[in-house]
């Protein structure tokens, strides 16, 4: 049986290839003539190569949280663009670090130096902390369980515990229907002849925030399904939008198709003949910035987007819509929205004080 040779470098006229052997022999070109550039591109090469095919039982973390992301999170996950910068701050403190190397006291020193600002660009909160930690511990349930192939599965027995910060105190943050109103006015400082919401701008065109703060008052959408948006998913005929991009799976964070108010499809309609990309926000980057300015200029306090979607839930609470019906317009369970809402139904415990 002929011995199999390992990677190497060879010239076919003046170009140089990386010769190697996946169970055939095959090459791949380094597009240079020099050979000082081939060695270096070589070696990345190989660095790749052997990421992706050697098998260690107790690897790196940076290599484990790569597998994560290629195999698990990349085209599966609807907040895939948020993992990025997670798998970067966890990088910085475990990468280096072999998963059996691990123990209690480097969760709780990563903690303390998100806290501090010392990882990431600013001091991160609790759930920002435990959240990434979560993510760390849900890598390696996946290369114990799922990863591909099965020999590079690890043994249960080198998983650390990592101690997790507690939960954040419950978002009690809602808009009046007065502060709603105002926002709407601050978005209504030019207007058409339809009285179309707009925003003062260069041109008369609806601005992102117009469009965002509508869509996130009418819809309860978290932010990211409002930034993915695109028109190809806003389905005038049947007046419906549909959430989830087509080919991605639901996660426990449920994006349902829901109707168009009347309200937002005015907005809707104006929009789309403005229209310059297929997202709805024209592009889908982050929409924090104008939603602090607007805090600012109308002296809101606790101006997040997410306030919109727990407002919208409280407000219908509190208008006697049923738990039952909430959940399914949030995507929720109905679990969750008994928990949170509940109290805020207008029959509750009633019966026991009358």
């Amino acid at each position: 049986m002929r011995e199999k040779k390992p990677p190497r470098i060879g010239t076919e006229g003046r170009n140089f290839y990386v010769y190697f052997n996946d169970g055939r022999s095959q090459r791949k070109t380094l597009r240079t003539t020099d050979l000082r550039i081939a060695t270096e591109r070589f070696q990345g090469w190989l660095d790749a190569h052997n990421s992706d095919t050697i098998v260690d039982d107790d690897p790196l973390v940076d290599q484990a949280l790569h597998l994560w992301y290629e195999q698990w999170i990349k085209g599966r996950m609807l907040s895939e663009e948020r993992y990025p910068s997670i798998i970067k701050h966890l990088t910085k403190f475990f990468g280096h670090k072999r998963i059996s190397e691990i123990t209690r006291r480097h969760s709780v020193e990563y903690g303390l130096l998100r806290f501090a600002g010392e990882i990431g660009k600013n001091k991160a909160a609790n759930a920002t902390v435990r959240r990434e930690l979560q993510a760390l511990r849900a890598c390696f349930t996946f290369l114990q369980k799922r990863v591909e192939p099965r020999e590079r599965r690890i043994s249960e027995k080198i998983i650390p515990y990592l101690e997790l910060p507690p939960e954040g105190l419950p978002r009690d943050r809602v808009f009046s229907q007065e502060e709603l109103q105002t926002m709407r006015d601050f978005l209504q400082n030019h207007c058409d002849e339809n009285s179309l919401p707009r925003i003062i701008a260069k041109s008369n065109r609806l601005s992102r925030l117009s469009r965002f703060v509508n869509l996130a008052m009418e819809t309860a959408q978290r932010k990211t399904s409002i930034l993915e948006l695109t028109w190809s998913r806003v389905n005038f005929e049947n007046n419906i939008i549909t959430f989830l991009p087509e080919g991605r799976a639901q996660t426990t964070k449920r994006r349902v198709p829901l109707p168009i108010s009347s309200r937002l499809r005015t907005v809707l309609e104006c929009a789309y003949e403005q229209r310059i990309s297929d997202y709805v926000l024209d592009r889908k980057t982050s929409i924090d910035y104008d939603l602090k300015k607007m805090s600012r200029d109308t002296q809101i306090s606790g101006l997040t987007a997410h306030v919109f979607r727990h407002t919208w839930a409280t407000h219908k609470a509190m208008q006697g819509v049923p738990l039952a019906k909430i959940a399914m317009f949030l995507g929720d369970t109905e679990k969750t929205v008994r928990k949170n809402y509940l109290h805020l139904t207008p029959d509750y415990l009633r019966d026991v004080v009358d």
